[in-house]
């Protein structure tokens, strides 16, 4: 049987035929020819390139090669000859046959055309290959190309096999017309901890959906929506910026060409004639890219050729000066095989995007999603194609991408923070802009300040922040300062704190946290000290210790005294909750401040700290692949056996929590111990004075909800807890039940036993996982006690787990659990009759959360939320149907 790659290379000749002397741009087919230069050409480079009329002889990869056949071809050819000269490249592509076919590849062609195209260069004559392209860069070429033995004489190359080159061709030979998603999976009430927020994009006409309705049901939400019918076929652009009448009327116009091959010439400057060309009749995997900011200020009436979509009028970006302004609108023209790779748009903002020919192939991930197989921390990144033919078939169908194919005439809503990448399914012309509004104001406020090093990026949110609250007052809490973000851009000035991982900083973090071992740790040898991301502190693992620093973020100080006060009490318990067989905590081991109150000035941070048992350490002689504690959030359940083997002990440990005698708190409140303020009706109270002005600076909820949030809480904290009229006083609530802190090891399934089982309840019935045998989530710890509140209200820790862990999940078997763990604690027997009071109280509750967290969760499991006019409607929407169970 004929090998592929001798197949791919009689087709690739058998298909191209020589260039017509009166069509000189038409391209032609020289990949297995062998090389030969017409004497107009320097001498340098034709002294070189040998003419040759006899057949190389057949030969072996392994005696073709030498040592190099023990390297794959891959290697070969992108990681040695791309290191070679066009000099080398022509003299070793006359050593044997491998290496002719491996010195004439395109890809190496490509880059050494680019590294010796000069930057104010503005003409590229495509000629079929990156090598005729080289080798007769202008158009003063045209007649020796046409004439020359590689295109009138093309000589086959046989007995040559190689995978890697089949590839190529493959990728760069692919018809994408066809390429279309698959039928989406049938909607689902609400997210898993692994999946998409929704399984579709939805498609609206644009006379049925008005811009209150748009914020409302999706920007506000973050949902990204197709739009049709909006009367792109209205535009000037419609017949003005088609393939042809762009060259006719622009042929000569320079506009920016996006060349993700290269890293030293990303993009460059061409006349649109010779792009157009290029675009027709390339047969790069990754093809060049017609990518623009500047093609309204180029050509000005492209810039009103146009209109923008009426719900995307409003952008911030709009109050700087023009010349402070980033780049936020393109024009996007290319051949199928372009695209976009995976990226979230930049500084916070969301997008639009029109196509006006053309198709293009859209996939999304929502923001807590990373796509899989990409890497944000690469600088390399994978192509639309390479992701598609190399991840993508082999990802089950709960996690792949939201995707969609838009049409002409269609405009795309992607949200900010989420993940995109498009891929061109034929010739396309597009136009798109980038904006900053009410919805994402706080997410551009973040990515602005984010790195204090990039002055042009805070100067710019500086001058947002002076023009905005007189143009709309609503957000001016939402783009002030807060007294943390001001602690925290002090911080940033003086010293490079908040950064431990740049160069710079982690060998100083490292030293800081060997420190703080040795003075809480006899002989304390830490050997390697790895940083790892915990939320918004700073933590770092050792072999057989972890450090949590905290920082200013989210009431840094009151969160690293409830944690304190929280271990210390677990040290007390620890021998009584063994004996519970509830989950474990790490150990604390000590705490303190990294710096001393005479180090500090009044105002400074002083680093407050923990320091805990590693769990993740064993003896290098126990430790095995099953036994490596895991996070819940990554192994989240598929099914709901799978939710009741992760809910039950999850209720079994906060029920030991809530029912702790609180003699222990009143044993631990002595002097030396840290006090936090968390605890009962007064820090209610307190959050209830601070709520609304949290919520307007988060923005998680809509407008009109926002504005009718201080009629809706309580005047009095005690409307919200009360023991004096019967709430049940929970001894210490965790405050923060996600997935994020739950660890586990993977291991066969087990039996479950009931998760309430003391003599104020009958136990729950075990439950036995279908799983048994396979490999399965089982909770093993519970961490981080920042969020810890005292004497308080257990209602806290059952509305997290009601969002965070069933992503709420109307569900009533599940959400029994949640009600008759409720029940005990409240020695309510009966059917829940006051069930309109308790949904209240829990809806209180998601308001009052000391972070933004529960909010944002909570609209992205109930995006429908955005739609509701009153907070009643989503009391009742979310927590109303618990009285009927």
């Amino acid at each position: 049987m004929r090998n592929r790659t001798t197949l791919f290379y009689h087709r690739l000749t058998a298909l191209s035929s020589p260039i017509p002397k009166a069509h000189f741009h038409r391209p032609c087919s020289c990949n297995a020819n062998i090389a030969l230069l017409h004497p107009t050409l320097p001498d340098h480079i034709n002294s070189h390139i040998l003419m040759s009329s006899t057949p190389l002889p057949m030969a072996t990869r392994e005696s073709s090669l030498g040592f190099f056949h023990l390297l794959p071809d891959s290697l070969i050819i992108e990681g040695i000859l791309t290191l070679l000269t066009p000099k080398d490249l022509c003299l070793l592509s006359q050593v044997s046959r491998y290496l002719h076919i491996f010195a004439r590849n395109d890809l190496l062609w490509r880059r050494l055309f680019f590294a010796k195209r000069g930057r104010r260069s503005t003409r590229l004559v495509y000629r079929g290959s990156w090598l005729l392209t080289y080798l007769f860069p202008g158009p003063e070429h045209d007649e020796a190309c046409s004439i020359h033995p590689l295109v009138t004489r093309p000589t086959q190359i046989q007995g040559v096999s190689s995978d890697y080159l089949h590839q190529q061709w493959l990728r760069s030979s692919m018809y994408f017309g066809h390429f279309y998603p698959p039928p989406p999976m049938p909607p689902t009430p609400a997210i898993g901890g692994n999946r998409p927020v929704n399984p579709t994009i939805p498609v609206e006409n644009y006379q049925d959906l008005d811009s209150v309705t748009f914020y409302r049901r999706y920007a506000y939400p973050n949902r990204p929506v197709m739009v049709q019918n909006s009367g792109v076929d209205l535009w000037p652009a419609w017949e003005q910026w088609t393939l042809d009448a762009l060259a006719a009327k622009h042929g000569n116009t320079l506009f920016r060409v996006s060349n993700i091959d290269s890293n030293t010439v990303p993009s460059f400057d061409l006349c649109f004639k010779d792009f157009l060309h290029y675009l027709r009749y390339n047969r790069d995997q990754d093809p060049l890219y017609l990518f623009d900011p500047r093609f309204a200020d180029i050509v000005p009436e492209m810039g009103t050729a146009y209109e923008v979509p009426m719900y995307f009028k409003v952008d911030f970006f709009s109050l700087l000066k023009e010349d402070a302004r980033p780049p936020y609108r393109w024009i996007l023209i290319g051949p199928q095989r372009t695209g976009a790779p995976w990226h979230i748009d930049p500084s916070g903002t969301s997008a639009w995007n029109t196509l006006l020919s053309g198709h293009k192939r859209w996939a999304l991930y929502p923001p807590h999603m990373v796509p899989p197989g990409h890497d944000p921390t690469s600088p390399k990144r994978m192509s639309s194609v390479e992701w598609y033919l190399d991840v993508y078939p082999f990802l089950s169908p709960e996690v792949r991408p939201i995707e969609i194919v838009q049409h002409p005439g269609q405009t795309i809503y992607v949200p900010s923070g989420w993940w995109h990448m498009v891929l061109n399914l034929d010739d396309t012309v597009a136009v798109t802009q980038n904006f900053a509004d009410e919805t994402n104001i706080c997410q551009v406020k973040r990515a602005l300040r984010m790195n204090r090093n990039e002055t042009v990026q805070v100067e710019r949110w500086e001058a947002i922040a002076r023009e905005l609250p007189a143009l709309r007052p609503d957000l001016a809490l939402a783009i002030q300062s807060s007294p943390e973000d001001q602690l925290l851009a002090q911080l940033k000035r003086q010293t490079s704190w908040l950064e431990p991982s740049s160069p710079d900083s982690l060998p100083k973090w490292q030293e800081r946290v060997r420190h703080v071992l040795q003075h809480h740790i006899n002989n304390a040898d830490p050997m390697e000290i790895t940083l790892i991301r915990a939320g918004q502190n700073l933590c770092f693992l050792s072999s057989a210790w972890f450090v949590k620093f905290f920082t200013p973020f989210h009431d840094g100080h009151e969160s690293f005294l409830s944690e304190v006060r929280s271990n210390l009490i677990l040290l007390d318990t620890a021998e009584a909750r063994a004996q519970h067989h509830v989950l474990s905590s790490p150990k604390m081991l000590g705490y303190g401040y990294l710096l001393n109150a005479d180090q500090a000035a009044p105002l400074d941070w002083r680093w407050p700290y923990v320091v805990m048992e590693n769990e993740l350490c064993q003896e290098s002689s126990e430790r095995t692949s099953d036994s490596q504690l895991v996070a819940a959030k990554e192994y989240m359940p598929e099914d709901k056996s799978g939710y009741v083997d992760l809910l039950l002990p999850i209720l079994r440990v906060l029920q030991y929590f809530h029912t702790l005698d609180p003699a222990f708190l009143a044993e631990r409140d002595h002097g030396h111990t840290p006090s936090s303020g968390r605890e009962s009706v007064p820090y209610v109270a307190q959050s209830l004075q601070s709520a609304v002005a949290k919520h307007y600076r988060w923005r998680a909820f809509p407008k009109h909800l926002l504005e009718s949030l201080p009629d809706y809480l309580p005047k009095d904290a005690k409307e919200v807890f009360d023991p004096a009229r019967g709430d049940p006083v929970a001894t210490i609530i965790h405050g923060d039940v996600n997935p994020g802190n739950i660890l586990g090891r993977l291991g066969p399934a087990q039996t479950i036993p009931g998760a309430v089982s003391n003599e104020k309840s009958p136990p729950v019935e075990p439950v036995t996982s279908p799983q048994i045998g396979q490999q399965a989530f089982q909770p093993t710890s519970l961490i981080d006690f920042g969020d810890a509140v005292f004497q308080g209200d257990p209602l806290i820790d059952i509305v997290s787990v009601f969002i965070t862990i069933l992503n709420c999940r109307q569900d009533l078997g599940l959400c029994s659990f949640l009600l008759e763990y409720w029940r005990s604690l409240s020695k309510i027997n009966a059917p829940l009759s006051v069930g309109a009071r308790l949904a209240r109280r829990c809806m209180w509750h998601v308001l009052l959360w000391p972070s933004e967290g529960l909010s944002a969760h909570l609209v992205r499991c109930v995006p429908e939320i955005g739609e509701m006019s009153t907070w009643e409607q989503v009391e009742e929407a979310i927590f109303g149907w618990w009285s009927s169970l």
